[in-house]
């Protein structure tokens, strides 16, 4: 093991309510040109020795000490660290570019893509409508037409689609019947939006920027209840067993729930991610891990087993500010097993999710200027990685044979 130590300083972001004025320059269009591949030698602190507290202690966060301040946060790491072997090929070169335009509504806000049935399929947000593509008819089909709202959250998934808006405008819509509704849910921005089956029926989380989630039960959207937090909530994620919820916001604090019948959405646990807000997170498969993406440019792993962090990961272009990590996917089905992760601009990261030691990186833009990404999305057979670009949209092969072999073992 190697220890080093540096000092991060971050320029002060907007943590409260947003608008569309920030320091960071608003997304900008340019042709699109075909990207290249790009490797590098990178570092990620990794679990202590030493055997971790059950789940049920107090949360801390070994090798670093975080001061937390209303307009910036630092930090002076002095972590454990491992050689994360860069050289690794997941996603198969030269992808297929469908020109599908997405735009960014929010800087911040980049989830903006997904693939809910089928890896020939994906939806995505164009201005004031969001549209289906089908990858082998070159087909586009409106899902939502001229809605009055441009949608800065997107989701799909049990059947529904979903979108949120900047003054908390809500549009539902069920994909096998004509069921739909339209109507605003209080509060500020909905950051993100999660479907999912748990406590006996479909339900629609919407982060919003009051500082709650406000979960709707699907079809009918009746609001059942209203989970407060200490921060506006940028991102929610139920695991796929719906049994736990994950949820951060503009702190860089990570609030871990257990979903019961009997107790309903009981916060269990708060942990630390890095020093400052996270915009995204997500669970793995077997729905005993989570991510959690910061825009200090790492992705913060744990398993629910422990309370200590299983790995931190950090971005290409960390510690710039173009190397914020804005949306996190885990595959989701199969022995696939890999973790996937945007950058602000022009990379992408995949990483080994069984052993989070060897990750590729991809460079989504011209060598000559960056590009902003709109989101990410993998197929539900993992065959299949979606970059949405500002002007495009880069389909990805999985390597999946490699994937699906593992390393030969032997007795000692």
């Amino acid at each position: 093991m190697v220890f080093f130590s540096f000092f991060l300083s971050l320029p002060p972001f907007n943590l409260g309510l947003r608008s569309s004025s920030s320091s960071l320059p608003p997304p900008t269009s340019h042709p699109h040109s075909p990207p290249r591949l790009f490797s590098h030698l990178a570092l990620v602190t990794a679990l202590p020795s030493s055997s971790p507290p059950p789940l049920s202690h107090s949360p801390r966060v070994c090798h670093c000490h975080v001061k937390t301040m209303n307009t910036a946060l630092k930090s002076t790491y002095i972590p454990q660290a491992q050689v994360v072997r860069d050289n690794c090929e997941f996603l198969k070169p030269k992808p297929r570019v469908h020109n599908q335009r997405l735009t960014i509504q929010h800087w911040q806000l980049r989830d903006l893509i997904t693939c809910p049935k089928t890896s020939e399929e994906f939806i995505y947000v164009n201005q004031h409508s969001v549209n289906c593509y089908n990858t082998r008819t070159k087909t586009t089909t409106s899902m939502m037409k001229d809605l009055d709202f441009p949608p800065t959250s997107l989701t799909a998934a049990c059947g529904f689609l979903a979108v949120g808006g900047q003054r908390n405008q809500l549009m539902v819509r069920q994909l096998n019947s004509n069921w739909f509704a339209h109507t605003s849910v209080g509060g500020s921005i909905n950051n993100a939006l999660c479907i999912s089956e748990h406590l006996g029926g479909t339900r629609l989380l919407i982060s919003n920027n009051d500082e709650t989630i406000k979960v709707y039960s699907l079809p009918g959207l009746l609001r059942l209840t209203s989970i407060q937090l200490p921060t506006p909530v940028n991102y929610a994620s139920v695991s796929p067993d719906g049994r736990k919820m994950v949820a951060v916001g503009d702190s860089n604090q990570v609030f871990l729930f257990d979903i019961s019948v009997a107790a309903g959405y009981q916060k269990i646990g708060t942990y630390t991610a890095t020093t400052d807000a996270s915009f995204s997170c997500a669970w793995n498969q077997s729905s005993d891990k989570f991510a959690v993406a910061s825009q200090d440019g790492f992705v913060s792993v744990w398993d629910i087993r422990h309370s200590e962090k299983l790995c931190k990961l950090g971005s290409k272009q960390q510690p710039q500010r173009n190397g914020a990590t804005r949306c996190v996917k885990f595959s989701a089905s199969g022995s696939i097993d890999l973790l996937v992760y945007s950058e602000h601009v022009s990379y992408v990261n995949l990483v080994d999710a069984r052993t989070f030691n060897e990750r590729q990186v991809v460079r989504v833009a011209p060598a000559y200027h960056d590009e902003h990404i709109s989101g990410i999305a993998l197929s539900p057979d993992s065959r299949v990685c979606f970059v949405g670009m500002e002007q495009s949209v880069l389909e990805f092969d999985v390597d999946t044979v490699t994937r699906r072999s593992f390393p030969s073992g032997s007795l000692l």
